[in-house]
């Protein structure tokens, strides 16, 4: 029998920004492996998997550079600081309702419209999520099944056995999750 938790792989400096609590929101079209039609959302809590993809900060604003130390991580090596926990999520089939979430993420609009294109049919899974930081972050050993183009992988830590405390307090999280339900609203 197998405790494995789903883990998200995201771009290091969105995961980064999800953990200082300057954006809640996660939006996603799936990675290649899953095909054009192929995201889904496998779990309502699960681990933020940071990816190192090269081109990350030309393909993020330029706010997102705060969040890029320049450093890679020890080979071989993952650290696991943040889990999520979704508190809503929707599929957003119209480009004007993307827009309107612009503030509230740090992809670049060519990003976002790339994405928004390649799904059949054209659109964008939205994630609003909570987030938690690990008291002590845990490290995990990479293999070869972790890598490549795919939003999911399982890790061997269940999310109870880390203390850990929400990056926002339940008001700003609170401030923040209304406005961006605001901005979603048809216009």
């Amino acid at each position: 029998m197998t405790n494995n938790k789903p883990a998200f792989k995201e771009w290091h400096v969105i995961v980064e920004a999800l953990g200082a609590g300057e954006q809640i929101l996660i939006l996603r079209k799936g990675g290649i492996a899953e095909g054009r039609g192929g995201f889904e959302v496998k779990a309502e809590k699960f681990w933020l998997f940071p990816t190192h993809f090269h081109g990350q900060l030309t393909k993020a604003k330029p706010a997102a550079k705060k969040f890029f130390n320049g450093v890679p991580p020890k080979t071989g090596q993952i650290e696991l600081l943040y889990f999520v926990e979704v508190v809503q999520r929707a599929f957003l089939s119209d480009w004007a309702t993307v827009t309107r979430l612009d503030a509230f993420h740090l992809w670049s609009e060519e990003t976002i419209r790339e994405r928004f294109n390649w799904a059949k049919p054209p659109g964008l899974h939205a994630l609003a999520v909570r987030v938690h930081r690990l008291k002590q972050p845990v490290f995990l050993e990479a293999t070869p099944e972790m890598g490549g183009c795919k939003s999911w992988v399982d890790v061997p830590f269940d999310f109870a056995a880390h203390a850990s405390e929400p990056v926002l307090d339940d008001e700003k999280f609170s401030r923040q999750l209304g406005k961006l339900r605001a901005s979603s609203s048809p216009q």
